[in-house]
């Protein structure tokens, strides 16, 4: 009887102790707007699986998707307060917090995905990082999720003057604001959160947003019949973390982390390369109507030529502009 008792001991002592050490010692909460079948999630994935991987279970990441833990604004917030580990969000819910952040919504400042990429790279990265760092976060990763192609439910659109009388989504942007009136549209600002049912219900008659996440937010379902390639803005989002969180880690966790926002920026722009054309196939194979532009130089002239000294001074000034064009190997604007 004696033998019996010491042996459940025994066996109790080492499963208590095994699960002890399975624990993960530190639990980062990451919340993201978009849904998981989007490039948000393949960031959540590979973030979470090489910090897991890399300390052994001793940190875990725990992803929220589709605005689980609220909208990308109140995650803003909450990741500076340090009340929140990380969020990924569309860049222009973070100009609000670091006005500088608001040089990558200009109208037209990248021509294609091979500038974007510098831009989020190398000098180009240090430089937004720092304007970032102002505002109480640390971008870890910059998410690509293509240009924001303009859909809508009424008609194709091919030239500036189709978007004449037509109301979209955007976000609370200034500077996507002032684009979208420079070619006689009627922009609305309205959270990400509720864009899925004002398309639905009427409130608006279009958006913008590359493929795959229109895919993943299923924005056929809510009239958008029909889609434009335009190339005015790529939609960066980058993955937050915030600074008071960050400065409590240890150094080697801190470069964890660094070095998994940079293993989950690898993997989505290797998936945006992949998929973006397989979402538009998809697309189109369910009834979405694409249309190409016949002079997208004259909605980049109306764009740039009122939008870029309009909002100048708002995104950091003239100064601040080119030194960030500079970084990345394009020539200064000069107005």
């Amino acid at each position: 009887m004696k033998r019996s008792i010491v042996l459940i001991m025994m066996a109790l002592f080492v499963v208590c102790s095994t699960a002890a050490w399975a624990a993960p010692s530190l639990v980062l909460k990451m919340a993201a707007g978009d849904p998981k079948d989007s490039e948000m999630g393949v960031v959540g994935d590979a973030f979470k699986k090489y910090v897991e991987e890399k300390s052994n279970g001793a940190i875990e990441v725990q992803t929220f998707y589709s605005g689980a833990l609220g909208d990308e604004t109140e995650t803003i917030h909450n990741v500076r307060r340090g009340t929140l580990d990380l969020t990924c969000v569309g860049i222009a819910n973070a100009v609000p917090f670091v006005k500088e952040l608001g040089m990558l919504t200009l109208p037209y400042m990248f021509s294609n995905l091979d500038e974007v990429v510098a831009a989020t790279n190398g000098e180009s990265a240090k430089i937004l990082t720092d304007y970032a760092l102002k505002g109480g976060f640390r971008p870890l990763t910059w998410t690509y999720t293509d240009f924001r192609y303009i859909s809508n439910a009424k008609r194709p659109i091919t030239k500036m003057s189709d978007v004449v009388g037509l109301k979209f989504r955007v976000p609370q942007s200034a500077v996507l604001l002032a684009a979208y009136k420079s070619w006689g549209a009627s922009p609305v600002p309205i959270s990400w959160a509720e864009t899925f049912t004002a398309l639905q219900q009427g409130v608006v008659d279009g958006q913008c947003y590359g493929y795959i996440g229109f895919r993943a937010m299923k924005f056929n379902e809510a009239n958008q019949k029909y889609i434009t390639e335009i190339h005015y803005t790529y939609q960066l989002q980058p993955l937050l973390m915030s600074e008071r969180v960050f400065k409590k880690l240890t150094p080697e966790q801190q470069q964890l982390m660094i070095d998994a926002g940079k293993a989950a920026q690898d993997a989505v722009l290797k998936y945006q390369i992949e998929q973006s054309s397989k979402a538009k196939e998809d697309l189109v194979k369910v009834g979405v109507v694409v249309s190409q532009l016949e002079n997208e130089e004259e909605w980049k002239k109306a764009a740039v030529g009122k939008v870029w000294p309009e909002m100048a001074d708002f995104v950091g000034g003239k100064d601040a502009i080119n030194a960030f064009l500079k970084s990345f190997g394009k020539p200064e604007w000069k107005p």
